[in-house]
């Protein structure tokens, strides 16, 4: 186990180590940026504890100013705030300060917040493309909870195009500081809840900016820092055997979040330049290609890297065999059309095009085996689980036998599972779903708590918690036909996303049995080089497998 994890970790850092170096060539040299990221640096050497959410929350509603640092490209990070409001927002009045609006731009927002303009004519009476080029779907559901939850935005951005570097950094500080410190004084009692950019939210920056001006007024303030995803503090993490800590205790008032690992970070600002159309400022132009062949060599390291995590030996011309695809090949669906390996596949091929899913095709051409990966975004997750699927494809050889629908879905559910599992050597913070996290969705639902979730996802938590109480029932394969007969032979969205979420739960406890030596990794080779092509196989597979990994 201890060789596993020193082996996790180099790959880890190499990925990270990677991603860093084509970060620095895209920025160049920032003299104002590396100051404030020295700082930011210098205030985060180490951390006093590892701690946990529920004390985390504790902190929060004992504080009169938040100071939540944001990386402005990672999902993670918005989403990170948008947890903590959550669970904070009947225990405390909430004014909530964004760094995505400007000061400037007050009234409009109050507008919005009213009702009074559409979410079209707001982006563009507050001029959002040219102010924030980071995608507004990322913050659009914290902005929504605000509406819902009658929770007051203020905008604390500015421009001083006058100024550049460091002094533009401290000037817009200032700016920030003396609304964040009006709303403190004119709201007695209430949380006031700062947004701010990672390096702003730094001891030194903005929260002293602001008990600056509440020392001026004679006040005083009980500040928190919640910072997310330090990167060095991760591999202080891994050196200590800690690296799955959620919630870290810097100091007195100052936590971190870890919600993703340094590599998946670093890689979502890669993401961004490459899909920064989508954010409004276009970065490469022409050199868009080549950005997607280095995603291509990526995904083909990450296939070597599995493969020798798990000790199979990959077939010499096997990468030769395989091509990646990416949103920009305008040519894809022709040359899919054109194949007669994917005849019958091109609903589904459709159907995960439109919902921005990766897959992997597999076919003959000129009467050899191929195999093809379509990745919808540079994403990390996405590239290291397609990575494994076709490790899976390589190994178990073609799917030629005829199997019945019930034996189809458990395939499936084993597919996604190895997938999920070997996505996890790769970025070990992603997380999958678990019971309790499904239970809780639906209590939420019923509760009235939830507004806007898609039905096909409540219907799925349903079949999930459906099929968890049968399992934990009987093994007997005929009491599972009669109750989810509908669902193993329909070809719809919610079935394939039914064995789907299976798999990805039960790749996630796998991929924690195996790093912690309480499920042997030759067994996951086995699974790995298994065509699961007799009847009830896979089935029996995914019982025996839940059934050892129940205490995981």
């Amino acid at each position: 186990m201890t060789k596993l994890r020193e082996q996790l970790i180099r790959i880890h850092k190499k990925i990270y180590r990677q991603n860093v170096k084509l970060v620095r060539e895209n920025l160049g040299h920032n003299p104002g940026v590396q100051i404030y990221a020295r700082d930011y640096s210098r205030s985060l050497k180490t951390y006093e504890e590892i701690s946990n959410k529920t004390e985390l929350i504790k902190k929060v509603l004992a504080a009169d100013v938040i100071f939540h640092g944001d990386y402005h490209t990672l999902k993670q990070s918005q989403l990170s705030v948008l947890r903590i409001l959550r669970e904070i927002k009947d225990k405390r009045d909430i004014i909530l300060c964004l760094e995505m609006f400007h000061g400037s731009d007050q009234n409009q927002i109050n507008r919005f917040l009213a009702g009074e303009l559409s979410e079209n004519m707001f982006l563009e009476k507050i001029g959002y493309a040219q102010k924030w080029p980071f995608r507004w779907r990322n913050w659009s559901p914290i902005v929504y909870f605000c509406i819902e939850n009658k929770i007051p935005l203020l905008g604390i951005n500015a421009v001083f195009d006058e100024v550049k570097g460091i002094n533009s950094l401290r000037q817009r500080d200032q700016y920030s500081a003396r609304i964040i410190a009006k709303a403190f004084i004119r709201n007695p009692g209430k949380l006031i809840y700062v947004v701010d950019g990672d390096y702003h939210v730094t001891p030194n920056h903005l929260p002293k900016q602001v008990e600056y001006l509440l020392e001026l007024l004679g006040e005083t303030a009980k500040n928190l820092i919640i910072f997310q995803n330090v990167e060095h503090l991760y591999w202080k993490l891994c050196s200590q055997g800690l690296e799955e800590s959620d919630v870290l205790k810097i100091r007195e008032n100052i936590y971190c979040v870890m919600n993703t690992m340094p590599a998946n970070k670093i890689q979502s600002y890669l993401n961004w330049l490459d899909y920064s159309k989508d954010a409004y400022f276009p970065v490469h132009h022409d050199w868009e290609d080549d950005a997607y062949e280095d995603r291509g060599v990526m995904v083909h390291e990450m296939v070597t890297t599995l493969a020798s995590i798990l000790d199979l030996k990959l077939p010499q011309d096997a990468l030769e065999k395989l091509t990646i695809y990416y949103p920009n090949d305008l040519d894809f669906m022709e040359m899919v059309h054109s194949t007669s390996g994917f005849r019958g596949q091109i609903r589904l091929i459709r159907s995960k095009i439109k919902k921005g899913e990766g897959f992997l095709l597999e076919y003959e051409y000129s009467g050899e085996r191929a195999y093809l990966i379509y990745l919808a975004n540079s994403n990390i997750n996405m590239a290291a689980e397609e990575a494994s699927h076709f490790l899976n494809a390589v190994y178990r050889g073609p799917l030629e036998a005829s199997i019945s629908p019930f034996d189809s879905f458990y395939r499936n559910v084993i597919t996604e599972c190895l997938g999920f599992f070997g996505s996890k050597f790769i970025n070990e913070k992603r997380r999958s779903h678990t019971e309790h996290s499904i239970r809780r969705l639906l209590g939420q639902l019923k509760r009235g708590e939830l507004k806007r979730t898609d039905p096909e996802i409540l219907q799925v938590a349903r079949y999930i918690l459906q099929h968890f109480y049968l399992q934990r029932k009987t093994s007997d394969a005929e009491e599972f036909i009669n109750k989810f007969f509908l669902q193993y032979n329909s070809q719809s969205a919610v079935s394939r996303m039914f064995s789907t979420q299976l798999g990805y739960m039960l790749g996630n406890k796998l991929y924690y049995a195996v790093k912690r030596g309480k499920f042997s990794i030759k067994r996951v080779q086995e699974y790995f080089c298994d065509p699961f092509d007799k009847p009830q196989k896979a089935f029996n597979c995914y019982l025996e497998t839940s059934k050892r990994l129940k205490k995981v």
